[in-house]
C-alpha cells in the first residue's frame, strides 16, 4: 500500500495540473493610460475627449493602454492575448448594455512587450436618453486567467 501511494505522488509530480488564476487573486494587469477620445488615429494619435460627453447618434472610443499582462514564449516570439468586455449601467448600478468580447487582442513580438494599447468604441443610438452612466470596462488576460475592471463616467447629450 506504501509502494502505491509513493508511485501516486510521484506520478502527479510528474504530470501537474495546470493551476488557473481565481477571480479572487490580484492581477498585475495595469492600466496606464485610459481616456475618452472624439476618434483614435493610431498609438499616442487621438483626439481626447476628457469630459467623457458623446453625442447621441455619434461613435465614443476609448483609448487604452495596458501593462502587467502574462507573455507567452513561442519558438523565438513573444505574445499576449488579451480580451474586452463593456458594459453601461446607470450610476445607480443597474445594468443597461453589456457586450462579452468586444475587442479580441493577440499580439505577437520578437521581444517581451513592457506594455500594449487599443481601442475600443461604441456607437450611440440616436434614441438613447440623455444623461451620466458608468462605463464598465472589462480586461481580460487570458494567460494569466486574470481581469482588470474599470469604470468611468461617461456622458450622453
Amino acid at each position: 500500500m506504501l509502494l502505491l501511494l509513493t508511485i501516486c505522488i510521484f506520478l502527479s509530480l510528474l504530470c501537474p495540473l495546470p493551476a488557473w488564476a481565481s477571480p479572487e487573486e490580484a492581477s498585475s494587469l495595469r492600466l496606464v493610460q485610459g481616456e475618452w477620445a472624439h476618434e483614435v488615429r493610431g498609438m499616442d494619435d487621438y483626439d481626447p475627449n476628457p469630459e467623457g460627453r458623446f453625442k447621441r447618434g455619434e461613435r465614443g472610443y476609448a483609448y487604452i493602454v495596458v501593462e502587467g499582462f502574462d507573455v507567452g514564449q513561442d519558438g523565438e516570439y513573444y505574445f499576449l492575448h488579451l480580451s474586452v468586455d463593456v458594459a453601461l449601467e446607470t450610476k445607480g448600478g443597474i445594468r443597461l448594455f453589456s457586450r462579452r468580447d468586444i475587442y479580441d487582442l493577440e499580439e505577437w513580438y520578437l521581444e517581451p512587450p513592457g506594455d500594449t494599447w487599443f481601442y475600443i468604441y461604441v456607437d450611440i443610438p440616436w434614441w438613447a436618453p440623455r444623461g451620466t452612466y458608468v462605463a464598465v470596462i472589462t480586461i481580460h488576460d487570458l494567460l494569466a486567467g486574470t481581469a482588470l475592471e474599470e469604470r468611468r463616467e461617461v456622458a450622453v447629450y
